[in-house]
């Protein structure tokens, strides 16, 4: 990727998808339908920014617009100084919009099955097979997309599902102005989860983790040093939350001695490990640092 596509995505990106259909002329489409296709649809585009750039990368995703069954997702990027810097450089790649139009079309590609073989051709692209013997070239985050199970989930509700209903015959993906990618439902039976998520090695240790930033909103990680690198940790200790939503107070720089989960899963070629803090032990404040903004 050069500086200048980076920099460009560090800003945002904007992605619209919209429907097509008699149910969408005349305006029946279910309300209903709608606000589950539209939370769908973003938690897609967020999990292709993740697998691009890393799950460390904070994403946020607004809707932008919402008329006629469409609506647009706005994708905010913020880029830690210590993640920027291992930012995967990807030349003649790529853009999150690149990532999404890749991996819906490898799911009819794939006919929701999963790939007979990969063959990596470099670092950064990949031939697939399918179970017919046909090759695709694609891109390596976007297969990791395409394997990746809550991104098939999403895939089923906002293109699966809503294709399989009557009076919506089409979807359509752009960013500005740009077709990207459609599907009919002629396609609706592939779009789904392809191929289990398996867990590869887990481990639990006590360690310390210096705060650097923290989240109590759903789905946030805490940024923790933990002595070489900073890293997200999802936090699991219910009391050790309870304890600070009783006024126990931290500054940016504080120690946390906690036992910390480490899980390496495997979804088709893609590995991932996640972090999560289970249990705080100690809480150790730092000196002379200022109050850290928990944003209440």
């Amino acid at each position: 990727m050069t500086d200048e596509l980076q920099r460009e995505e560090e800003r945002g990106v904007s992605i619209l998808l919209r429907y097509q259909g008699p149910a969408v002329d005349d305006g029946t489409m279910n309300v209903y339908d709608a606000a589950a296709n539209m939370v769908a649809f973003s938690n897609f585009v967020v999990t292709a920014a993740h697998k691009l750039y890393g799950e460390d990368v904070q994403v946020t995703a607004d809707i932008t617009a919402f008329k006629h069954a469409s609506f647009g997702t706005d994708l905010m990027f913020q880029v830690v100084q210590a993640t920027a810097a291992t930012l995967p450089m990807l030349p003649n790649l790529i853009s999150v919009a690149t990532t999404v139009k890749e991996s819906i079309e490898l799911y009819r590609f794939l006919k929701g099955e999963e790939p007979a073989k990969v063959q990596h051709i470099n670092d950064h692209s990949i031939n697939v097979t399918n179970n017919s013997g046909n090759i695709i070239v694609v891109n390596t985050p976007s297969l990791h997309l395409t394997l990746d199970k809550k991104a098939g989930e999403a895939a089923a509700q906002f293109i699966g599902a809503a294709l399989s209903k009557p009076g919506v015959n089409q979807i359509e993906i752009s960013s500005d102005g740009a077709q990207l990618v459609q599907a009919t439902t002629d396609d609706a039976l592939f779009y789904h989860p392809i191929g289990n998520e398996e867990t590869l090695t887990e481990s639990t240790s006590r360690m310390g983790l210096v705060i650097e930033s923290l989240s109590f909103k759903d789905g946030h990680k805490w940024k923790m040093w933990n002595g070489s690198e900073t890293l997200g940790y999802a936090m699991e200790d219910d009391d050790f939350i309870g304890r600070v939503n009783n006024g126990e107070a931290f500054r940016k720089g504080d120690i946390l001695t906690c036992d910390v989960r480490v899980t390496q899963t495997k979804s088709g070629t893609a590995l991932k490990l996640q972090r999560v803090i289970v249990k705080v032990h100690d809480h150790k404040t730092a000196l002379d640092q200022p109050d850290l903004d928990l944003g209440t």
